[in-house]
């Protein structure tokens, strides 16, 4: 059985996107800030101790920050997995304000992570986050240990709890339709 740690980003700086007004996916490439620096850094002993064998990253720039930190830092290989990116809060990717996200994440907390019946809403639905994810982490089977720096609502979709930044949960793979 495959033991994955989904680690959460450090804290990022979505205050650049807000000022510049940028839109849709390219609000997604703002960099971490000095504290979600030190949240990373805070986290390297910790994680060593567990000895994960390489480490998966989402190609969202503070997720690829930070498992880029960690990959120099425990001197591990590192892969980008491009559907281990965030949960998308405006499929259209027209949002150009952080409240729009929040405010897609919290009808989707509330609406318990899917569409109603017969309805289809901007954001993405968990079941997809969690087959995206999933099929990702099928194919680092043959690994031990394996740590991924993620998103929060990624590591919620495959049924952890919310992290704070640089924090991490204890995820071991069970392959479809076996009995966790």
């Amino acid at each position: 059985m495959t033991t994955f740690y989904l680690m959460r980003h450090g804290q990022a700086d979505f205050s650049l996107a807000d000022e510049r007004r940028l839109q849709g996916a390219v609000r997604e490439l703002v960099p971490l800030t000095s504290l979600g620096r030190l949240q990373v850094r805070a986290a390297i002993e910790p994680l060593r101790a567990l000895e994960p064998e390489c480490i998966l990253a989402s190609p969202i720039t503070r997720s690829l920050q930070s498992a880029a930190m960690l990959s120099l830092a425990l001197d591990l290989p590192l892969n980008v997995e491009f559907d281990l990116h965030e949960w998308v809060p405006d499929l259209t990717f027209t949002y150009d304000l952080e409240e729009v996200s929040h405010e897609a994440f919290r009808e989707m907390q509330a609406l318990g992570g899917e569409w109603p019946p017969g309805e289809k809403r901007n954001w993405e639905p968990r079941s997809s986050v969690r087959r995206r994810v999933g099929a990702v982490l099928e194919r680092y089977l043959q690994h031990e240990r394996v740590l991924v720096v993620c998103h929060s609502v990624v590591v919620i979709a495959m049924g952890g709890p919310a992290l704070e930044p640089a924090e991490f949960w204890e995820y071991r793979y069970q392959t479809p339709g076996s009995k966790r």
